[in-house]
Protein backbone atom coordinates (compact mmCIF):
# COMPACT_ATOMS: atom_id res chain seq x y z
CA UNK A 1 0.00 0.00 0.00
CA UNK A 2 1.64 3.51 -1.10
CA UNK A 3 1.16 6.47 1.19
CA UNK A 4 0.11 9.22 -0.75
CA UNK A 5 -0.32 12.82 0.81
CA UNK A 6 -3.99 12.70 1.22
CA UNK A 7 -4.23 10.16 3.03
CA UNK A 8 -3.19 12.50 5.66
CA UNK A 9 -4.73 15.84 5.11
CA UNK A 10 -5.55 17.95 8.03
CA UNK A 11 -4.65 14.53 10.39
CA UNK A 12 -1.82 13.30 12.65
CA UNK A 13 0.67 11.12 11.69
CA UNK A 14 2.33 8.67 14.22
CA UNK A 15 5.63 7.49 15.02
CA UNK A 16 5.96 4.47 12.46
CA UNK A 17 4.19 6.20 9.56
CA UNK A 18 6.21 9.11 10.32
CA UNK A 19 9.02 7.13 9.63
CA UNK A 20 8.00 6.02 6.76
CA UNK A 21 7.61 9.46 5.11
CA UNK A 22 10.29 10.86 6.98
CA UNK A 23 12.73 11.37 3.71
CA UNK A 24 9.52 14.30 2.25
CA UNK A 25 8.97 15.64 5.97
CA UNK A 26 9.04 19.38 6.12
CA UNK A 27 10.26 20.05 9.43
CA UNK A 28 9.39 23.01 12.03
CA UNK A 29 11.78 23.87 14.85
CA UNK A 30 10.77 25.86 17.69
CA UNK A 31 13.22 27.81 20.13
CA UNK A 32 11.76 27.88 22.93
CA UNK A 33 14.62 29.83 24.92
CA UNK A 34 15.15 32.48 22.54
CA UNK A 35 12.26 35.11 23.29
CA UNK A 36 11.40 37.45 20.02
CA UNK A 37 9.76 39.17 22.41
CA UNK A 38 5.90 40.31 24.21
CA UNK A 39 3.02 40.15 21.59
CA UNK A 40 1.01 43.23 22.76
CA UNK A 41 -2.70 42.39 23.03
CA UNK A 42 -3.60 45.22 21.32
CA UNK A 43 -2.05 43.78 17.90
CA UNK A 44 -5.26 42.58 17.38
CA UNK A 45 -7.38 45.66 17.57
CA UNK A 46 -10.04 47.37 15.40
CA UNK A 47 -10.91 50.54 13.32
CA UNK A 48 -14.28 52.75 12.67
CA UNK A 49 -14.33 55.46 10.58
CA UNK A 50 -16.65 57.66 9.64
CA UNK A 51 -17.13 56.49 6.01
CA UNK A 52 -19.71 55.67 4.06
CA UNK A 53 -21.44 52.51 5.88
CA UNK A 54 -19.00 51.99 8.34
CA UNK A 55 -20.89 53.41 11.06
CA UNK A 56 -23.97 54.54 10.01
CA UNK A 57 -25.81 51.36 8.69
CA UNK A 58 -22.81 49.38 9.84
CA UNK A 59 -22.43 49.60 14.33
CA UNK A 60 -25.04 52.02 14.21
CA UNK A 61 -29.03 52.39 13.18
CA UNK A 62 -30.06 55.91 12.44
CA UNK A 63 -33.41 54.75 12.46
CA UNK A 64 -33.37 53.47 15.88
CA UNK A 65 -30.94 55.92 17.00
CA UNK A 66 -29.03 52.47 19.08
CA UNK A 67 -26.09 50.36 18.40
CA UNK A 68 -27.48 47.25 16.01
CA UNK A 69 -27.58 44.49 18.15
CA UNK A 70 -26.79 41.51 15.32
CA UNK A 71 -23.34 43.76 14.68
CA UNK A 72 -22.87 44.35 18.33
CA UNK A 73 -22.90 40.47 19.10
CA UNK A 74 -20.55 40.24 16.22
CA UNK A 75 -18.05 42.68 17.41
CA UNK A 76 -18.27 41.21 20.29
CA UNK A 77 -17.26 38.03 19.50
CA UNK A 78 -14.42 39.20 17.98
CA UNK A 79 -13.51 40.66 21.64
CA UNK A 80 -11.05 43.48 19.83
CA UNK A 81 -8.97 44.49 22.74
CA UNK A 82 -8.61 48.26 20.64
CA UNK A 83 -11.02 50.44 18.97
CA UNK A 84 -9.69 53.12 17.01
CA UNK A 85 -11.51 56.60 16.32
CA UNK A 86 -12.53 58.31 14.10
CA UNK A 87 -10.20 57.88 11.39
CA UNK A 88 -8.85 57.60 9.33
CA UNK A 89 -8.47 60.69 6.74
CA UNK A 90 -11.52 62.36 7.91
CA UNK A 91 -10.11 63.34 10.72
CA UNK A 92 -8.36 65.99 8.74
CA UNK A 93 -11.91 67.71 8.83
CA UNK A 94 -13.53 66.18 12.19
CA UNK A 95 -14.11 67.97 14.93
CA UNK A 96 -14.90 66.43 18.14
CA UNK A 97 -17.18 68.90 19.42
CA UNK A 98 -19.89 68.64 16.95
CA UNK A 99 -20.43 65.32 18.42
CA UNK A 100 -20.98 65.82 21.80
CA UNK A 101 -24.01 67.26 23.89
CA UNK A 102 -27.61 67.44 23.02
CA UNK A 103 -27.81 69.90 19.82
CA UNK A 104 -25.34 68.51 16.78
CA UNK A 105 -25.13 69.96 13.82
CA UNK A 106 -25.44 67.86 10.11
CA UNK A 107 -21.90 68.16 8.67
CA UNK A 108 -20.58 67.80 5.18
CA UNK A 109 -18.33 64.78 5.06
CA UNK A 110 -16.14 66.75 2.69
CA UNK A 111 -13.77 63.46 2.76
CA UNK A 112 -15.42 60.79 2.11
CA UNK A 113 -19.09 61.98 0.97
CA UNK A 114 -22.06 62.46 2.08
CA UNK A 115 -23.87 64.09 5.66
CA UNK A 116 -22.47 63.00 8.41
CA UNK A 117 -25.44 63.73 11.72
CA UNK A 118 -22.86 63.27 14.44
CA UNK A 119 -25.64 60.76 16.12
CA UNK A 120 -22.18 59.24 16.74
CA UNK A 121 -19.60 61.02 18.65
CA UNK A 122 -16.89 61.34 21.89
CA UNK A 123 -19.46 59.30 24.38
CA UNK A 124 -21.09 57.34 21.97
CA UNK A 125 -18.20 55.47 20.67
CA UNK A 126 -16.81 55.40 24.34
CA UNK A 127 -20.04 53.35 25.21
CA UNK A 128 -19.54 51.38 22.16
CA UNK A 129 -16.06 50.60 23.12
CA UNK A 130 -16.63 49.67 26.68
CA UNK A 131 -19.30 47.06 24.99
CA UNK A 132 -17.00 45.14 23.37
CA UNK A 133 -14.32 45.34 25.27
CA UNK A 134 -12.26 47.63 23.82
CA UNK A 135 -9.49 50.72 24.87
CA UNK A 136 -10.44 53.71 22.90
CA UNK A 137 -7.63 54.90 20.54
CA UNK A 138 -8.60 58.57 19.28
CA UNK A 139 -7.00 60.44 16.26
CA UNK A 140 -6.95 64.25 16.39
CA UNK A 141 -7.08 67.01 14.11
CA UNK A 142 -3.97 68.52 12.62
CA UNK A 143 -5.48 70.15 9.61
CA UNK A 144 -8.59 71.99 10.23
CA UNK A 145 -8.58 71.74 14.07
CA UNK A 146 -5.81 73.15 16.34
CA UNK A 147 -3.85 71.93 19.32
CA UNK A 148 -6.20 73.69 21.49
CA UNK A 149 -9.18 71.83 20.32
CA UNK A 150 -7.01 68.31 20.62
CA UNK A 151 -6.15 69.35 24.37
CA UNK A 152 -10.00 69.82 24.99
CA UNK A 153 -10.73 66.52 23.84
CA UNK A 154 -8.25 65.26 26.35
CA UNK A 155 -9.54 67.73 29.11
CA UNK A 156 -13.25 66.20 27.82
CA UNK A 157 -12.11 62.54 27.88
CA UNK A 158 -9.63 62.18 30.62
CA UNK A 159 -10.21 65.42 33.56
CA UNK A 160 -11.68 66.12 36.28
CA UNK A 161 -13.63 69.11 37.52
CA UNK A 162 -12.72 71.57 35.00
CA UNK A 163 -15.14 73.17 32.34
CA UNK A 164 -15.17 70.19 29.47
CA UNK A 165 -14.93 67.23 32.36
CA UNK A 166 -18.48 69.35 33.61
CA UNK A 167 -19.61 69.04 30.01
CA UNK A 168 -18.93 65.47 30.00
CA UNK A 169 -20.80 64.70 33.08
CA UNK A 170 -23.96 67.05 32.03
CA UNK A 171 -23.74 64.75 28.85
CA UNK A 172 -24.35 61.99 31.21
CA UNK A 173 -21.16 60.23 31.95
CA UNK A 174 -19.34 61.77 35.30
CA UNK A 175 -16.82 59.28 35.13
CA UNK A 176 -13.52 59.99 32.86
CA UNK A 177 -13.17 57.87 30.10
CA UNK A 178 -9.13 57.59 30.67
CA UNK A 179 -7.91 57.26 27.28
CA UNK A 180 -4.46 56.30 26.82
CA UNK A 181 -3.77 56.21 22.97
CA UNK A 182 -3.81 59.39 20.73
CA UNK A 183 -2.95 59.63 17.28
CA UNK A 184 -1.65 63.15 16.41
CA UNK A 185 -3.05 63.50 12.81
CA UNK A 186 -3.04 60.38 10.17
CA UNK A 187 -0.70 60.10 6.87
CA UNK A 188 0.01 63.89 7.17
CA UNK A 189 2.71 63.43 4.63
CA UNK A 190 -0.38 62.34 1.80
CA UNK A 191 -0.39 65.97 -0.44
CA UNK A 192 -3.68 64.74 -1.75
CA UNK A 193 -5.25 64.91 1.58
CA UNK A 194 -6.89 68.06 3.30
CA UNK A 195 -3.70 69.04 5.37
CA UNK A 196 -0.86 71.62 4.98
CA UNK A 197 1.64 69.42 6.59
CA UNK A 198 3.13 67.50 3.87
CA UNK A 199 6.41 68.85 4.58
CA UNK A 200 7.99 66.36 8.10
CA UNK A 201 9.31 69.72 9.49
CA UNK A 202 5.94 71.50 9.46
CA UNK A 203 4.51 68.16 11.15
CA UNK A 204 7.32 68.11 13.43
CA UNK A 205 6.45 71.66 14.65
CA UNK A 206 3.11 71.07 15.10
CA UNK A 207 3.22 67.82 16.92
CA UNK A 208 5.46 69.04 19.38
CA UNK A 209 2.88 72.20 19.93
CA UNK A 210 0.17 69.43 19.97
CA UNK A 211 1.65 67.03 21.99
CA UNK A 212 2.34 70.22 24.77
CA UNK A 213 -0.91 71.11 25.14
CA UNK A 214 -2.68 67.51 25.30
CA UNK A 215 -0.19 66.58 27.43
CA UNK A 216 -0.04 69.02 30.03
CA UNK A 217 -4.17 67.97 30.41
CA UNK A 218 -3.08 64.78 31.21
CA UNK A 219 0.68 63.22 31.14
CA UNK A 220 -0.17 59.73 31.26
CA UNK A 221 -1.82 59.43 27.71
CA UNK A 222 0.09 57.97 24.88
CA UNK A 223 1.33 59.28 21.37
CA UNK A 224 0.82 57.77 17.95
CA UNK A 225 3.22 60.04 15.29
CA UNK A 226 2.09 59.75 12.15
CA UNK A 227 4.64 58.31 9.73
CA UNK A 228 5.30 57.74 5.98
CA UNK A 229 8.60 57.00 4.15
CA UNK A 230 12.04 56.33 5.28
CA UNK A 231 12.80 60.23 4.91
CA UNK A 232 10.10 61.11 6.36
CA UNK A 233 10.21 58.83 8.96
CA UNK A 234 14.03 59.62 9.85
CA UNK A 235 12.62 63.04 10.67
CA UNK A 236 9.87 62.61 12.77
CA UNK A 237 12.42 59.99 14.61
CA UNK A 238 15.18 62.04 15.49
CA UNK A 239 13.12 64.83 16.93
CA UNK A 240 9.75 63.47 17.93
CA UNK A 241 11.32 60.36 19.98
CA UNK A 242 11.44 62.07 23.32
CA UNK A 243 7.64 62.27 23.37
CA UNK A 244 7.04 59.49 20.39
CA UNK A 245 5.64 56.48 22.11
CA UNK A 246 4.64 54.72 18.57
CA UNK A 247 5.14 55.91 14.94
CA UNK A 248 2.57 54.69 12.64
CA UNK A 249 2.98 52.49 9.63
CA UNK A 250 0.27 51.78 7.28
CA UNK A 251 0.20 48.73 5.49
CA UNK A 252 -2.34 46.80 2.83
CA UNK A 253 -2.15 44.35 0.59
CA UNK A 254 -3.92 43.82 -2.46
CA UNK A 255 -3.32 40.55 -5.35
CA UNK A 256 -2.63 41.26 -9.19
CA UNK A 257 -6.02 40.46 -11.37
CA UNK A 258 -6.41 36.68 -12.10
CA UNK A 259 -2.95 35.63 -9.31
CA UNK A 260 -4.58 35.01 -6.18
CA UNK A 261 -1.33 33.59 -4.66
CA UNK A 262 0.25 37.04 -5.64
CA UNK A 263 -1.15 38.36 -2.69
CA UNK A 264 1.67 35.93 -0.37
CA UNK A 265 3.89 38.38 -2.08
CA UNK A 266 2.83 41.28 -1.29
CA UNK A 267 2.40 40.63 2.60
CA UNK A 268 5.61 39.31 2.53
CA UNK A 269 6.70 43.12 1.30
CA UNK A 270 4.79 44.30 4.21
CA UNK A 271 7.02 42.39 6.77
CA UNK A 272 10.22 44.34 4.96
CA UNK A 273 8.55 47.41 5.74
CA UNK A 274 8.05 46.69 9.63
CA UNK A 275 11.76 45.31 9.47
CA UNK A 276 13.12 48.67 7.36
CA UNK A 277 11.12 50.90 10.11
CA UNK A 278 12.59 48.47 13.23
CA UNK A 279 15.79 49.27 12.17
CA UNK A 280 15.17 53.03 11.74
CA UNK A 281 13.77 52.99 15.29
CA UNK A 282 16.78 51.44 16.63
CA UNK A 283 19.30 53.46 14.91
CA UNK A 284 17.48 56.37 15.83
CA UNK A 285 15.76 56.54 19.24
CA UNK A 286 17.50 55.76 22.41
CA UNK A 287 15.29 53.10 24.70
CA UNK A 288 15.05 55.58 27.61
CA UNK A 289 14.89 59.42 27.23
CA UNK A 290 17.87 61.41 28.97
CA UNK A 291 17.88 64.99 29.67
CA UNK A 292 14.29 65.69 29.08
CA UNK A 293 13.80 68.97 30.62
CA UNK A 294 11.66 69.58 33.71
CA UNK A 295 10.06 72.34 32.19
CA UNK A 296 8.28 70.69 29.83
CA UNK A 297 5.78 69.94 32.95
CA UNK A 298 5.04 66.28 31.74
CA UNK A 299 7.52 63.27 31.78
CA UNK A 300 8.61 62.34 28.42
CA UNK A 301 7.91 58.47 27.09
CA UNK A 302 8.85 55.75 29.62
CA UNK A 303 9.48 52.86 26.77
CA UNK A 304 10.88 52.11 23.79
CA UNK A 305 9.48 53.46 20.26
CA UNK A 306 7.15 50.72 19.07
CA UNK A 307 5.64 50.57 15.41
CA UNK A 308 1.33 51.39 15.40
CA UNK A 309 0.17 49.48 12.56
CA UNK A 310 -2.93 51.69 12.99
CA UNK A 311 -4.62 50.81 9.17
CA UNK A 312 -3.47 47.57 8.23
CA UNK A 313 -5.39 44.81 5.91
CA UNK A 314 -6.16 43.96 2.62
CA UNK A 315 -7.54 46.10 0.07
CA UNK A 316 -8.23 44.93 -3.82
CA UNK A 317 -10.24 46.93 -6.79
CA UNK A 318 -13.55 46.48 -7.92
CA UNK A 319 -15.75 46.58 -4.53
CA UNK A 320 -19.49 48.23 -3.67
CA UNK A 321 -19.90 51.71 -1.79
CA UNK A 322 -18.12 54.96 -1.05
CA UNK A 323 -14.73 54.93 -3.07
CA UNK A 324 -15.28 51.01 -3.74
CA UNK A 325 -14.45 49.60 -0.01
CA UNK A 326 -17.02 47.36 0.42
CA UNK A 327 -15.42 44.58 -0.83
CA UNK A 328 -16.25 40.98 -0.53
CA UNK A 329 -13.52 38.39 1.18
CA UNK A 330 -12.56 34.85 -0.29
CA UNK A 331 -11.07 32.18 1.53
CA UNK A 332 -8.03 33.59 0.08
CA UNK A 333 -7.89 36.39 2.03
CA UNK A 334 -8.75 34.73 5.36
CA UNK A 335 -5.31 33.05 4.43
CA UNK A 336 -3.48 36.63 3.96
CA UNK A 337 -5.15 37.68 7.13
CA UNK A 338 -3.39 34.76 9.04
CA UNK A 339 -0.06 35.41 7.32
CA UNK A 340 -0.63 38.84 8.52
CA UNK A 341 -0.73 37.91 11.92
CA UNK A 342 2.04 35.48 12.11
CA UNK A 343 4.40 38.26 11.16
CA UNK A 344 2.88 40.47 13.64
CA UNK A 345 4.01 37.65 15.95
CA UNK A 346 7.21 37.24 14.23
CA UNK A 347 7.83 40.99 15.08
CA UNK A 348 6.69 41.29 18.30
CA UNK A 349 9.52 43.61 19.73
CA UNK A 350 8.73 45.83 17.79
CA UNK A 351 5.29 46.41 17.34
CA UNK A 352 2.91 48.32 19.98
CA UNK A 353 -0.57 48.12 18.39
CA UNK A 354 -2.45 46.93 15.12
CA UNK A 355 -5.87 48.15 14.13
CA UNK A 356 -7.13 45.99 11.25
CA UNK A 357 -9.20 48.54 8.67
CA UNK A 358 -11.97 48.62 9.47
CA UNK A 359 -14.92 46.54 11.29
CA UNK A 360 -18.18 46.44 9.28
CA UNK A 361 -18.57 47.07 5.81
CA UNK A 362 -15.40 49.20 4.79
CA UNK A 363 -12.70 46.76 4.09
CA UNK A 364 -14.32 44.92 6.92
CA UNK A 365 -14.80 40.93 8.55
CA UNK A 366 -18.37 41.83 9.35
CA UNK A 367 -21.31 42.89 6.62
CA UNK A 368 -24.49 44.71 6.43
CA UNK A 369 -27.68 45.18 4.90
CA UNK A 370 -31.04 46.85 6.21
CA UNK A 371 -31.94 43.26 7.46
CA UNK A 372 -29.28 41.01 8.44
CA UNK A 373 -25.44 40.65 8.87
CA UNK A 374 -22.71 38.52 8.45
CA UNK A 375 -19.14 37.34 8.85
CA UNK A 376 -17.02 37.53 6.14
CA UNK A 377 -14.18 34.79 5.64
CA UNK A 378 -11.62 37.15 7.12
CA UNK A 379 -13.73 37.35 10.60
CA UNK A 380 -12.17 33.64 11.33
CA UNK A 381 -8.54 34.25 11.58
CA UNK A 382 -9.03 37.32 13.51
CA UNK A 383 -11.29 35.58 15.82
CA UNK A 384 -9.44 32.09 16.28
CA UNK A 385 -6.18 33.96 17.15
CA UNK A 386 -7.43 36.42 19.45
CA UNK A 387 -8.13 33.49 21.19
CA UNK A 388 -5.79 31.67 21.04
CA UNK A 389 -2.21 32.62 20.92
CA UNK A 390 -0.16 33.37 24.01
CA UNK A 391 1.39 36.44 24.87
CA UNK A 392 5.10 35.95 24.28
CA UNK A 393 7.15 34.85 20.56
CA UNK A 394 9.48 32.71 20.41
CA UNK A 395 11.94 31.42 17.43
CA UNK A 396 10.39 29.30 14.87
CA UNK A 397 11.94 28.11 11.64
CA UNK A 398 10.03 25.61 8.69
CA UNK A 399 12.55 23.51 6.53
CA UNK A 400 11.67 22.13 3.17
CA UNK A 401 7.72 23.63 2.78
CA UNK A 402 7.88 27.34 0.76
CA UNK A 403 3.63 27.55 1.31
CA UNK A 404 3.39 26.98 4.81
CA UNK A 405 4.04 30.06 7.14
CA UNK A 406 4.62 29.86 10.78
CA UNK A 407 4.85 31.44 13.89
CA UNK A 408 5.21 30.66 17.86
CA UNK A 409 3.58 31.87 20.66
CA UNK A 410 3.65 30.85 24.43
CA UNK A 411 2.10 31.94 27.98
CA UNK A 412 4.83 29.79 29.93
CA UNK A 413 2.37 26.46 30.08
CA UNK A 414 1.06 25.90 26.39
CA UNK A 415 3.15 26.52 23.11
CA UNK A 416 0.72 27.19 19.93
CA UNK A 417 1.96 27.08 16.36
CA UNK A 418 -0.12 29.51 13.89
CA UNK A 419 0.67 27.33 10.49
CA UNK A 420 -0.64 29.02 7.86
CA UNK A 421 -0.84 26.74 4.40
CA UNK A 422 -0.93 29.10 0.97
CA UNK A 423 -1.36 26.33 -1.12
CA UNK A 424 -4.13 26.45 -3.47
CA UNK A 425 -3.39 22.53 -4.00
CA UNK A 426 -0.92 20.63 -1.79
CA UNK A 427 -1.07 19.51 1.65
CA UNK A 428 2.48 19.48 3.49
CA UNK A 429 3.07 16.95 5.88
CA UNK A 430 5.14 18.52 8.68
CA UNK A 431 7.64 16.95 11.35
CA UNK A 432 6.63 18.25 14.82
CA UNK A 433 8.49 19.44 17.78
CA UNK A 434 10.25 17.05 19.72
CA UNK A 435 8.28 18.27 23.01
CA UNK A 436 6.47 16.63 25.48
CA UNK A 437 2.93 16.45 25.72
CA UNK A 438 0.27 15.83 23.43
CA UNK A 439 -1.09 17.94 20.62
CA UNK A 440 -4.46 19.77 19.83
CA UNK A 441 -5.23 21.01 16.49
CA UNK A 442 -7.70 24.13 15.84
CA UNK A 443 -7.89 24.30 11.99
CA UNK A 444 -9.72 26.86 9.74
CA UNK A 445 -10.56 25.92 6.25
CA UNK A 446 -13.05 26.33 3.10
CA UNK A 447 -13.47 24.61 0.12
CA UNK A 448 -11.66 26.33 -2.32
CA UNK A 449 -9.92 29.79 -1.88
CA UNK A 450 -12.81 31.05 -4.00
CA UNK A 451 -15.21 30.31 -1.69
CA UNK A 452 -17.02 33.34 0.18
CA UNK A 453 -20.03 34.47 2.44
CA UNK A 454 -22.11 36.96 1.00
CA UNK A 455 -25.39 38.64 2.42
CA UNK A 456 -27.73 36.92 -0.79
CA UNK A 457 -26.95 33.65 1.10
CA UNK A 458 -26.44 35.01 5.18
CA UNK A 459 -27.24 31.94 6.72
CA UNK A 460 -24.59 29.44 4.92
CA UNK A 461 -20.95 29.73 6.46
CA UNK A 462 -18.22 28.45 4.05
CA UNK A 463 -15.93 28.69 7.23
CA UNK A 464 -15.38 25.37 8.77
CA UNK A 465 -13.84 24.99 12.07
CA UNK A 466 -12.74 21.52 13.49
CA UNK A 467 -11.02 20.88 16.95
CA UNK A 468 -9.24 17.40 17.79
CA UNK A 469 -6.50 16.23 19.81
CA UNK A 470 -3.61 14.45 17.72
CA UNK A 471 -3.02 10.62 18.80
CA UNK A 472 -0.97 10.29 22.04
CA UNK A 473 3.49 10.12 20.73
CA UNK A 474 2.28 11.32 17.57
CA UNK A 475 5.26 12.63 15.49
CA UNK A 476 3.99 14.38 12.67
CA UNK A 477 1.25 16.47 11.59
CA UNK A 478 -0.26 17.15 8.03
CA UNK A 479 -1.51 20.76 7.11
CA UNK A 480 -4.14 20.63 4.29
CA UNK A 481 -4.10 22.77 1.49
CA UNK A 482 -5.37 26.11 2.15
CA UNK A 483 -5.55 25.41 5.64
CA UNK A 484 -5.28 27.63 8.80
CA UNK A 485 -3.98 25.45 11.97
CA UNK A 486 -3.30 26.73 15.26
CA UNK A 487 -1.29 23.45 17.13
CA UNK A 488 -0.83 23.34 20.81
CA UNK A 489 0.59 21.59 23.03
CA UNK A 490 0.67 21.79 26.77
CA UNK A 491 4.63 22.69 28.07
Amino acid sequence: MKLGTSAFIGAAVPGPAATLLSPKLAEITVQLDQVVGDISPNIYGQFIEHLGRAIYGGIYDERQRRSRPDVLEKVQQLRPPLLRYPGGTVTKIYHWKDGVGPSRPVRKNLIWGGLDTNHVGTDEFMQYAKLVGAAPFLTVNMSTGTAEEAADWVEYCNGTGSYYATKRAENGHAAPYQVKYWGLGNEEAAKEDAGTLQNPQDYIKQAWYYAKLMKLQDPSIQLIMAGDQEAWNQQVLRELHPICDYISLHLYASSKPGEPASLFASIAAMEGSIQKLAAQIKALTPEKVTGFSKWYRFPSRQQPVKIALDEWGIWEGGGQGAYGLEMEYTWNHALGVATFLNIFQRNAAVIGLATWAQTVNVLAPIMTNDTTSICQTVYYPLALYRRLCGPRSVAVTVAGAPTLDVAASTDGKTLTLAIVNQSNQAAVTVKLPPLAGNWTAHELNAPSIEAKNTLAAPTKNVVAYKQRPLPAGAQAYTVAAHSITLLQVAR
